[in-house]
């Protein structure tokens, strides 16, 4: 390679270098001038934007100091909700405690009213039964009185009757039996 074509290629090479510089400055200003349209799109959006923020910022403290009440009103009636049923809880525990006491009395006291009535009924029945025993050793010892007494001697005095009317019909009687018929009286005594 002679000096005449290094120096062309040297001079080329310097071109392509003028001219990536040339391109590059262009290409810097083309960034420079988007970056310019981007800033300014980005500081009217900040403007539109800092208003709702501010906004934004005041609701969000404003919700956060409500739900912070609304929270602290949440834990207040929570605790007097506690406090409430716990004493209510008692109250009911108490009241239990008692009516299972008064229920135990009452039981118990049904259960003597039941046993004392159970020993007057058998008390009672016993007497009952005594009464009616005696009743009807008595009703046995007169009727037993009345035979003796009364029937008895109606019986002697029937047969006595009897016999003296056989005695009245025999001595008034004036049919003789003949002697050719026995009597079945008769037979047994001859």
């Amino acid at each position: 390679m002679d000096q005449h074509t290094f120096n062309t290629v040297v001079a080329v090479a310097a071109m392509i270098i003028a001219l990536s510089f040339v391109i590059q400055a262009l290409v810097f200003l083309r960034i420079n001038s988007s970056l310019k349209k981007l800033i300014q799109i980005a500081q009217e959006l900040q403007a539109k934007v800092e208003p709702v923020l501010t906004q934004a910022h005041a609701t969000v403290a404003v919700v956060k100091s409500t739900v912070e009440k609304v929270g602290a009103q949440a834990r207040e009636s929570f605790d007097k909700i506690t406090v409430e049923t716990r004493a209510v809880s008692a109250a009911i525990a108490v009241s239990s405690k008692e009516i299972v006491e008064l229920a135990r009395h009452q039981a118990t006291q049904f259960s003597n009213t039941l046993d004392q009535s159970n020993s007057m009924l058998e008390r009672q029945v016993n007497d009952l039964d005594r009464l009616l025993t005696r009743t009807q050793v008595r009703v046995e010892d007169t009727t037993l009185e009345f035979q003796s007494t009364l029937v008895k001697p109606l019986r002697e005095l029937s047969a006595l009757i009897a016999g003296i009317r056989k005695m009245i019909e025999t001595l008034f009687n004036r049919d003789k039996k003949a002697i050719d018929r026995a009597y079945q009286d008769e037979e047994l005594f001859i």
